[in-house]
């Protein structure tokens, strides 16, 4: 007898009305989550403990709630920063979250909890980061014109720049089966490098960028108020998945098994 798993995905995002939503990508149907009352321009995850992380923008602060749930969203305060907060990612290995203080100057980490806060690495404008989680690499970008890739360890000990010359990058992941890095700049491209930096490709040009996120097979992408899927392995024409009535920020893909 073969056991047969079924993997489903969710695509949350927020939206420029301070929405939280979520899409069934099975089925295609939409569903809004919670209202934020902030602008957010990153989400992680914590599949152990199964919480959201929310950093919002302006307030300066990152939110935690439980997903998926069926009762009515209930936020908890996790993180109160001096700096706006673009980006923030979760290490399930050590169960610690790390987010960009854009003002600061600095990649910062706790516990799961907010508790034990450090700063561990300076940087010009930090954007939004990701986790490499079996190789402990963290790897960000920068809010400005004339920035750079960046690669830390967890520990943010050990230092290097990947990518040179990038401009406002507002989405990065990571593909661990593929060992490829893939980010999104805020008026150009869609690119793809080697873990190394080298093999710089561009996958997708466009305008108004925002966030990514990308699952098995599709780099799922925000061009202003639309969130478009273009595959990895071939040069299909990008497909739109869903067309907010205002401008879209951040992307997880959850999967529920």
């Amino acid at each position: 007898m073969f056991s047969v798993f079924c993997i489903t995905e969710t695509l949350i995002f927020s939206t420029s009305s301070s929405s939280l939503k979520e899409i069934d990508l099975h089925t295609g149907t939409v569903k809004k989550l919670a209202d934020i009352n902030a602008t957010v321009e990153a989400l992680a995850y914590d599949y152990k403990e199964k919480y959201m992380y929310v950093p919002r923008y302006l307030e300066k602060d990152i939110l935690r709630f439980q997903y998926p749930g069926n009762q009515s969203i209930i936020f908890e305060t996790v993180v109160v920063s001096t700096s706006v907060i673009i980006g923030v990612a979760f290490d399930s290995l050590s169960t610690h979250l790390y987010w960009t203080e854009v003002e600061n100057g600095k990649i910062m980490r706790c516990n799961s909890d907010g508790s034990e806060i450090i700063s561990i690495f300076n940087e010009l404008k930090p954007s939004v980061l990701t986790i490499d989680i079996y190789n402990r690499w963290i790897y960000f970008g920068q809010e400005d014109r004339n920035g750079n890739i960046h690669r830390i360890t967890v520990d943010g000990k050990e230092h290097k720049v990947l990518i040179n010359s990038t401009s406002y990058v507002y989405g990065i992941e990571i593909d661990v089966m593929e060992k490829r890095l893939y980010w999104m700049e805020r008026s150009r491209d869609l690119k793809s490098a080697w873990y190394n930096g080298s093999d710089v490709k561009t996958i997708i040009s466009s305008t108004g960028n925002w966030n990514i996120a990308i699952n098995r097979d599709f780099i799922f992408y925000v061009s202003s108020s639309t969130i478009s899927k273009i595959n990895k392995y071939s040069e299909e024409t990008p497909a739109v998945v869903y067309s907010e009535t205002g401008h879209v920020y951040a992307l997880l893909i959850y999967e529920h098994k």
